[in-house]
């Protein structure tokens, strides 16, 4: 698997995170999150057919703006390959920041890799989920739901803007 694929997964679990680390409660938000991929992240084949595969992927990433700004967001996403296409199965996380936590949860999330010459050149993510729990200055945001893009950086970084609905 290539480091752009880990990439991606880390990216759709971040732009889940952190839209729900940085919206503010009175009307949509919009927020950033910067974001690394932490550890290895490989597909493993389910063996039924071939490009079928899962693969885990944690990230940790630092939020830009809203009331979680400087927070620190770390989550998990499940994902299930199908050649250059994924769909999270299951994913969510914890952003934290002194006075104030939130959960998220993803609950749709898809990547789609980018091809050049027959290797992978970049990929496309987005998603949406929602806060299940909140604390401090992110309270307001218990239930709220919220979309994410994910936009690659360098090879094991990426970018997850996300708007709270």
């Amino acid at each position: 698997m290539s480091h752009s694929i880990r990439t991606i997964c880390c990216m759709v679990a971040v732009a889940l995170a952190t839209s729900a680390g940085t919206a503010l409660a009175q009307a949509p938000t919009k927020h950033k999150a910067f974001c690394v991929t932490v550890g290895t992240n490989p597909q493993e084949p389910v063996g039924d057919r071939a490009g079928h595969a899962l693969q885990v992927s944690n990230y940790s990433c630092r939020v830009e703006g809203g009331p979680m700004e400087g927070g620190v967001m770390t989550g998990t996403n499940i994902f299930e390959w199908d050649g250059g296409k994924a769909v999270i199965l299951s994913g969510g996380g914890v952003v934290r920041k002194p006075g104030s936590i939130l959960s998220y949860k993803v609950t749709e999330g898809s990547i789609t890799l980018l091809m050049t010459d027959g290797k992978v050149s970049g990929y496309t993510g987005s998603g949406k989920g929602v806060v299940n729990l909140a604390t401090g200055v992110t309270a307001a945001l218990i239930g709220k739901t919220y979309s994410y893009t994910v936009q690659p950086l360098t090879p094991g970084q990426f970018a997850i803007e996300t708007i709270y609905d």
